[in-house]
C-alpha cells in the first residue's frame, strides 16, 4: 500500500532531521554565546526546526488518511514493519546527489547536516535493497 510506504518515508525523514537538529544543537551548546559561529548555528537550528514543523504537518495529513482507510476496512501495518522497497538504481542516484550536496555546502549548516544524514540513510537503504533484490533473483 502506498500509504504505508509514505508513512515510513516521512517517519524516517523526521528521525533523520531530528538527529541532525540534535547534532547542530549540541555543537551550539559548546560555543560562546554571541560568537559568529554560535549565531550561525542558531540560524541553522532554526532552519531544521522549520523542516520538522513541515514534516509534522505531512505526518498529520497521512495520519488522517490512515484513519479514514482503517475505518473503510484497510489493514495498515505499523511504520516499523514497513520495509523500504525502492530500486537500487534510484537509491544510488539519490546517494550521488547527496554526496554532491555535501561537497558543495559549508560545515555546520542545515544543508550540510541534511546531506550527511541523507548519505548515511541512503547507504543503509542501498544495502537493504541490494540484499533484498539479490535474494529475489536467487
Amino acid at each position: 500500500m502506498d500509504l504505508e510506504q509514505d508513512l515510513r518515508n516521512v517517519s524516517d525523514e523526521m528521525l533523520r532531521t531530528l538527529e541532525q537538529l540534535q547534532r547542530l544543537e549540541s555543537a551550539k551548546r559548546i560555543e560562546s554565546p554571541g560568537s559568529p559561529r554560535f549565531l550561525k548555528l542558531a540560524r541553522e537550528v532554526e532552519k531544521l526546526a522549520a523542516m520538522v514543523f513541515a514534516q509534522t504537518s505531512t505526518q498529520q495529513s497521512l495520519a488522517q488518511q490512515t484513519y479514514v482507510a482503517t475505518r473503510s476496512g484497510a489493514d495498515i501495518a505499523p511504520i516499523e514493519d514497513v520495509v523500504a522497497t525502492r530500486d537500487v538504481s534510484v537509491i544510488l542516484a539519490e546517494w550521488r546527489d547527496a554526496e554532491r550536496r555535501l561537497a558543495s555546502t559549508a560545515l555546520d549548516t542545515a544543508d550540510h547536516a541534511k546531506a550527511a544524514g541523507d548519505i548515511g540513510r541512503l547507504r543503509e537503504e542501498y544495502q537493504r535493497a541490494h540484499k533484498a533484490q539479490s535474494s529475489d533473483r536467487s
